[in-house]
């Protein structure tokens, strides 16, 4: 990755702090949906870390989902990044979603970030035996686009996909 402090890490309980400032950043924006970033806003913090953590083990997944890992990307001690890498795909996510989604919060866009976290799961997606990754993202998605294809992504195809509300972007990524 591009700095010495930067890292991807699961998120603990000593992350509280790091992420509430992450999610701030969104609320300022405007922006009430965080791609990747599925835990319930009435969650506590410990409750976040225990959910994130069965999810990866595929504990009690709401129907039709599969298990994934919710990685976050430090930069010191600030999260700019967080990503959640799906361990297979289903039917629904071949077609929107893929196995990897990703978001970089609001003040920290257009300076590398994206690309480093994409690559940084590459490599843990390799780890886990995953060769190809399906990345999907929204046809107006151009920033979205530029990261996958500037990490290796061959677009597969653009289609209207109902669950997405749109066209989609599909693309496929050998793990690093």
């Amino acid at each position: 990755m591009r700095g010495s402090g930067m890292r991807v890490v699961e998120l603990a309980l000593e992350h509280e702090k790091a992420l509430a400032d992450f999610l701030a950043d969104f609320e300022r924006a405007g922006e009430t949906h965080i791609p990747a970033y599925f835990a319930d806003d009435a969650w506590s913090h410990a409750q976040i870390v225990e959910e994130f953590a069965r999810q990866s083990r595929g504990e009690g997944l709401p129907e039709g989902w599969v298990p994934g890992t919710t990685f976050f990307l430090f930069d010191g001690d600030a999260i700019v990044g967080v990503a959640n890498l799906r361990h297979w795909l289903n039917e629904n996510l071949l077609a929107f979603g893929g196995h990897v989604g990703y978001s970089v919060r609001p003040s920290a866009r257009n300076r590398g970030y994206a690309t480093a976290l994409l690559g940084e799961v590459k490599k843990l997606a390799k780890a886990r035996g995953i060769d190809r990754l399906r990345v999907t993202c929204s046809a107006e998605n151009l920033s979205s686009a530029r990261v996958i294809e500037k990490s290796g992504g061959t677009l597969d195809d653009q289609a209207f996909v109902e669950a997405a509300g749109g066209h989609v972007r599909r693309y496929w990524i050998d793990s690093a």
